[in-house]
């Protein structure tokens, strides 16, 4: 606060006090913060000469016809495998925020996980995070996106006061919470909304964080032209990290997992090698399969299944000074050879998330590198929406693709 009142009395507009005022844009638990802030400081989306900062209010505009109280619907689940629809009033937004009207969302896990257990606590729950919509208002310091915009909104909204959010990584905020889509309408920060090039459909788009997380994996395994990639599991971040992996160049990337139908059809839409094993077989014979599969050992293995029989297998296959990235867990604890981690001098390195690398993800997508489309197992209608979270739970059972809700009604 202190540094904020310095700048008000001294009138300085200098650049370099921006990024430690704008994070706090991202996260509306902290919005009596961001309005006292907000008269203080200029963000970096506005325009410093032509914003009068004093008069900034909850935005006022006229909404797309079809948008009333009545028809903004929300998606509850109080009970195990039960679906509400909730008719709720459209949010209000500040002038850095814009309102969306959700057009189309993907099933993550978190919701099947909701949808299978329910949640008491329903008030506090959001769903759906992979989302792309169209922007219908926009608030008063907003000038890089206009009403009509596609846009594709990363969901985390990070409180950027925190010691980590500071330092960049607002992957791991303490005080994280998620702006769920699973609604008509949604307003969400502008800085977190990416506007979508004309020729990317919305549907392959609204699979952009599945990419991230695949890209932030791939990025800090330092992969190189002559990078031998193991990608152990066959989940959807499994296959975004070996898009990722095979766009910048990677020597050759392959799979190994337990699921034989999975693999298959991986191998069939994306021409991934594969090494299938049993779950209790030797790891001698899941090793030869391995080398033979490379003709060499890997240099990084990308763990999206992690359990202690994918830890050794990644452990023992590495070469001397490898990489083991962990990405997605399959248990809570992992027993595995540390010995050979400390003589063969193996880095193991988590990725949590994602940070910046929703405009990587949009570029790859668009250029062709990664055909997200081909992960897409159907599309269900809002009015469907409970075949929707049907099929998507069979879907994470035995399989890599997404189900899609289309929003909005024909």
């Amino acid at each position: 606060m202190d540094f904020a009142f310095h700048y008000k009395v001294e009138n300085r507009k200098s650049i370099f006090l921006l990024p430690l005022i704008c994070p706090l844009q991202r996260s509306a638990n902290i919005l009596t913060i961001k309005r006292y802030l907000c008269k203080s400081a200029v963000p970096h989306f506005c325009s410093p000469l032509k914003t009068n900062m004093n008069t900034i209010q909850d935005c006022k505009v006229e909404l797309h016809n079809s948008a009333t109280n009545s028809n903004n619907e929300i998606i509850k689940i109080e009970k195990a495998c039960e679906i509400k629809k909730v008719c709720v009033e459209i949010p209000k937004f500040s002038a850095y925020d814009v309102l969306v009207r959700t057009c189309e969302v993907a099933i993550t896990g978190s919701d099947i996980h909701v949808y299978e257990h329910g949640s008491a606590n329903s008030a506090n729950i959001s769903l759906g995070h992979d989302a792309t919509g169209i922007i219908e208002a926009t608030g008063n310091c907003i000038h890089n996106l206009r009403r009509g915009d596609r846009v594709v909104m990363e969901s985390c909204l990070s409180c950027g006061i925190c010691e980590f959010c500071k330092r960049g990584v607002y992957n791991v905020c303490k005080n994280i919470i998620y702006n769920g889509f699973l609604i008509k309408y949604q307003v969400h920060p502008a800085d977190l909304c990416y506007k979508l090039p004309d020729t990317l459909e919305m549907s392959e788009a609204t699979l952009t964080n599945t990419l991230a997380q695949g890209c932030q994996a791939v990025f800090k395994a330092h992969i190189t032209p002559t990078t031998n990639v193991l990608i152990m599991g066959s989940s959807a971040i499994a296959v975004a990290s070996a898009f990722c992996a095979q766009a910048i160049g990677a020597k050759h990337v392959a799979f190994a997992c337990t699921m034989p139908t999975t693999l298959v059809s991986i191998h069939e839409d994306f021409d991934f090698d594969y090494i299938c094993y049993d779950a209790h077989g030797d790891y001698c014979e899941i090793l030869e399969g391995i080398f033979c599969t490379f003709h060499d050992w890997p240099d990084v293995v990308i763990n999206c299944s992690i359990n202690e029989r994918t830890m050794n297998i990644a452990v023992m296959c590495l070469r001397p000074c490898g990489t083991c990235v962990l990405t997605e867990c399959e248990s809570e604890g992992a027993c595995f050879n540390a010995l050979d981690v400390l003589m063969k001098n193996i880095r193991i390195i988590p990725s949590f998330r994602s940070k910046n690398m929703f405009a990587t993800a949009i570029h790859l997508i668009n250029s062709g590198r990664a055909p997200m489309n081909k992960m897409i197992a159907a599309k269900y209608q809002w009015s469907n929406i409970e075949q929707a979270f049907a099929a998507a739970q069979s879907e994470s059972n035995c399989g890599y693709k997404k189900v899609i809700i289309q929003c909005a009604e024909d």
